[in-house]
């Protein structure tokens, strides 16, 4: 039986004068685990090619990474971005192929800086540091550190997330310092954190996308999390 092909939006990597193509080990293996065969794409400007590559895939697993530049949602405190900023040439890449994964109604599960992008795509903003700007914050974790074990509250229960989930609070890891802030056009907010930072959105009307601000692919035992994989691989 063919598996479906999960397409994974690559982190891009200078090293040694080269530019380097590279996908965290966790993610290939929580789509195989899910029954999904993952493929990592090539950036590309050309419309034509990503239109083509979009009708090849079955779902996009947009993964997470380096901040946001901050000029995409006109930030307030771009000084309190990380050093490590998302290359032009990825943010361009990601935004084509999520839109255009959308336009062709396949799936898309979205993950950490991978939501947030979400949100800045429909005209929303983020918190650019949670441990400076959010009040009573509770542990997120260390961004590109230690991730942290925390509980989450899906609020919808007639999202997608819920769906699959099938729990109205549950535990997750993750390891961010920013998130959500004001919310982009049609995105809905589907779960939170005890400290209101916003940790699921979908997008209204759509039954395609969930964006998660935690880390499933680092909890292989959590049979909640391994469901979104399997969601996206079928």
């Amino acid at each position: 039986m063919k598996k479906a092909l999960i397409g994974i939006n690559p982190y891009d990597i200078d090293r040694k004068g080269s530019t380097w193509n590279a996908t965290k080990e966790a993610y290939y293996k929580a789509i195989w685990a899910a029954g999904g065969c993952p493929v990592t794409l090539s950036h590309t400007k050309n419309k034509d090619n990503i239109t083509s590559l979009v009708s090849s895939l079955d779902g996009l697993l947009m993964v997470g990474g380096p901040d946001i530049p901050s000029n995409k949602y006109k930030s307030k405190n771009s000084h309190l971005l990380d050093p490590d900023v998302m290359s032009e040439e990825r943010e361009g890449f990601d935004r084509a192929v999520f839109l255009e994964t959308m336009k062709q109604n396949k799936k898309i599960l979205a993950i950490c800086a991978g939501a947030q992008h979400v949100n800045v795509i429909y005209g929303g903003s983020l918190i650019e540091d949670i441990p400076t700007l959010v009040k009573n914050h509770i542990d997120h974790g260390v961004f590109n550190g230690e991730a942290s074990l925390h509980p989450v509250k899906i609020a919808d229960q007639k999202s997608l997330l819920f769906k699959n989930i099938q729990k109205e609070i549950i535990s997750v890891k993750s390891s961010h310092h920013q998130s959500m802030n004001i919310l982009g056009k049609g995105v809905v907010v589907t779960a939170t954190s005890s400290d209101n930072v916003v940790e699921a959105i979908e997008l209204k009307g759509k039954n395609n996308f969930i964006g998660v601000q935690w880390h499933p692919e680092i909890m292989p035992r959590s049979k909640e999390m391994s469901n979104l994989f399997y969601w996206l691989s079928h």
